[in-house]
């Protein structure tokens, strides 16, 4: 099973990465993360993913952890992990203030 994975850099502090495992020319796996490096450390803010077995969106905030989970349950996991990676490129600021806020 081949996996990629890459970074797409934002600003000087945030980045996205994407991770991913296809087989037979499918994707069947995937993560996409949405990052904040503060002073040095890394810090998880949104995720998209196909863990608990179908793909989800989890927000999060700093203090308060998981904010919201959306699920895509019926939606193909090559289409959720575009959605995920244009959702964070075109609103990481708002992702990166509501995590900072919560």
């Amino acid at each position: 099973m081949p996996s990629k994975d890459y970074r797409i850099w934002l600003s000087d502090t945030a980045y996205i990465v994407v991770e991913f495992v296809m087989v037979r020319g499918r994707i069947v796996s995937f993560v996409v993360r949405l990052m904040l490096l503060e002073n040095g450390h890394e810090s998880n803010v949104a995720r998209c993913d196909t863990a608990h077995g179908a793909p989800h969106l989890d927000v999060l905030g700093k203090r308060r952890g998981l904010l919201s989970k959306t699920w895509y349950v019926d939606a193909p996991a090559d289409i959720v992990l575009r959605r995920a990676v244009d959702d964070f490129r075109n609103h990481y600021e708002n992702y990166i203030n509501n995590y900072q806020t919560h």
